[in-house]
């Protein structure tokens, strides 16, 4: 990948598998033991030409997209804004927040700020998280993910599967997007085409969403930001997050599935 001046990793789309129920997270799921979360860095998704869907395995063998369920009530999110200088925090919040109604009004889903939380994302706490997405603008050591030299942010899914006599399926239960400090402080504030804060924010938010990357450098889903990087979501994006969004329909989760529900 090159990480010349006007080409910058953004970060891979973080967790890609799902996993058989291992004995150190079974304090977790112990009310519902058929019950599985898929880790990071495990296998590597085939990425499209214009949109990457993520594919979660189930019991049987078979896949499905992994999403979030639609018919909740709202997708909750908080935001640690502790490795950002104080006294612009607030227009940061505020380009986050923007950058979550357009993520909002593709996919059709509600979404709902819930203040702001001290939490870091890493690859161990996920299910643990305040929110159902968090983003956090922080510095890179202090969480775990594979970031390289030149990135800007990482992001990504949390979801589960289940199965039993009623079924099986899965649902996306976490988000999260990291925005690197270093880097997006040389970056344009605001949105536009090109090498803005916003196009990150909105790269990150869209893993969050359920995207992954993919190999045209016309979406703004293309894993580095170059001056040629589009104006916000272009239209591979756009049907990325409404395969993902509202009318994908909903999911039907059994009772038994004990996943918390922030909204």
């Amino acid at each position: 990948m090159d990480h010349s001046r006007d080409q910058r990793d953004r970060g891979r789309g973080g967790p890609v598998a799902k996993f058989v129920l291992a004995l150190t997270l079974l304090s977790l799921v112990v009310a519902a033991p058929m019950l599985a979360w898929n880790l990071p860095g495990q296998k590597k998704t085939a990425l499209g030409i214009n949109y990457t869907l993520r594919s979660a395995e189930l019991a049987s063998g078979k896949s499905t997209t992994a999403r979030w369920n639609p018919c909740q009530t709202a997708i909750t999110w908080q935001a640690n804004l502790s490795g950002w200088p104080a006294a612009k925090r607030a227009a940061m919040l505020k380009q986050i927040q923007t950058g979550v109604a357009k993520v909002s009004q593709v996919t059709g889903m509600k979404y709902r700020y819930a203040g702001n939380t001290t939490f870091t994302p890493r690859q161990e706490n996920l299910v643990s998280a305040p929110a159902d997405i968090v983003v956090a603008v922080i510095n890179p050591k202090t969480t775990n993910f594979s970031f390289s030299e030149n990135s800007l942010g990482y992001g990504g899914v949390l979801w589960a599967t289940w199965y039993g006599g009623d079924g099986e399926g899965a649902a996306v239960v976490r988000g999260y997007a990291v925005l690197i400090p270093a880097g997006m402080n040389k970056l344009k504030a605001g949105f536009g085409k090109g090498n803005t804060q916003g196009n990150v924010i909105l790269h990150e938010l869209a893993h969050a969403a359920g995207l992954d990357h993919v190999r045209s450098n016309k979406q703004q889903m293309f894993p580095d930001l170059t001056a040629k990087s589009p104006n916000g979501l272009a239209s591979g994006d756009v049907q990325g997050l409404t395969k993902v969004g509202k009318k994908a329909g909903c999911i039907t989760v059994p009772e038994r599935v004990n996943i918390p529900d922030y909204s």
